[in-house]
């Protein structure tokens, strides 16, 4: 994992899909922006009690710190639901600049150059994809929900199906989410997971590895395990630094995972 540090905010990269030509990508934090009140920071969430000009001004900020357009940027209304949108130049601005034409998905993939596309997370697991010889990325959203429904892997399915992608080609960054060490949840939902991914704990709760839940399903399309990168970082163990929606519950803001094609690369 990359840390970059522009002025008070802090964005990280994947080391794997940092060293690909032609792809940008990042992975926003809490700190910085123009949010104020209950919900301070670089929030990037419309549907979270933020002022909406405070909102479009924190992507203002990205976009000037990552060297993408502010109009180009796709995003969706997330419904932890294993849909996935294939953008292209007509959905471009969606659910950002063109913010009343919003679609709903948990997914989305595109092969057009100069398009970033984003996912929302505040413990959700966000995951970032490329084959940059067959020119197409996703960003995918994947809480316990979307792990359960196997979304990643339906993105690898999709990109090779539609886009010609090779799996053994496919880069993978697993960003910023809630860890094992703090993913407690009751036996409903731990039973839907593989024993290898659950620990029981004294107090008869259980603990889920959705790093590893994600890694195991990317493995099984056929990438290649040196090709998946785990960013390893706890969005509760660094609630200071990441929005954590268990931790700070109604004042969270969403930070943002964002993958784009570029005509040229550019090193940030």
């Amino acid at each position: 994992m990359r840390t970059l540090k522009i002025d008070d905010r802090v964005y990280f990269k994947s080391e794997i899909l940092d060293k690909v030509s032609g792809v940008s990508h990042a992975f926003t934090s809490r700190l910085g922006g123009y949010s104020r009140g209950k919900i301070e920071g670089l929030n990037l969430g419309f549907r979270v009690g933020d002022s909406t000009d405070a909102v479009v001004k924190n992507y203002n900020q990205v976009s000037d710190d990552l060297g993408f357009k502010f109009e180009n940027i796709t995003a969706a209304k997330q419904i932890h639901s294993d849909d996935i949108r294939v953008v292209t130049e007509e959905e471009k601005g969606c659910g950002v600049a063109r913010l009343d034409n919003t679609f709903e998905a948990d997914g989305l993939i595109t092969n057009c150059k100069n398009i970033p596309i984003t996912v929302f997370y505040a413990d959700c697991v966000p995951i970032l994809l490329c084959e940059s010889d067959a020119g197409v990325i996703a960003a995918i959203h994947s809480g316990w929900r979307g792990t359960v429904l196997q979304i990643v892997g339906k993105a690898v399915e999709m990109m090779c199906k539609e886009f010609g992608a090779d799996p053994k080609k496919i880069k993978v960054a697993i960003g910023p989410s809630i860890g094992k060490c703090c993913f407690e949840t009751g036996a409903e939902v731990a039973a839907q997971f593989n024993n290898s991914l659950v620990t029981e704990e004294e107090n008869g709760k259980f603990k889920v590895d959705l790093w590893e839940a994600n890694r195991q399903i990317l493995l099984a399309e056929g990438v290649k395990p040196a090709n998946i990168d785990i960013l390893k970082l706890c969005t509760i163990c660094h609630s200071d630094v990441l929005y954590s929606y268990r931790t700070h519950g109604e004042n969270t803001g969403r930070m943002g995972a964002f993958i784009m094609l570029e005509d040229e690369r550019r090193k940030l």
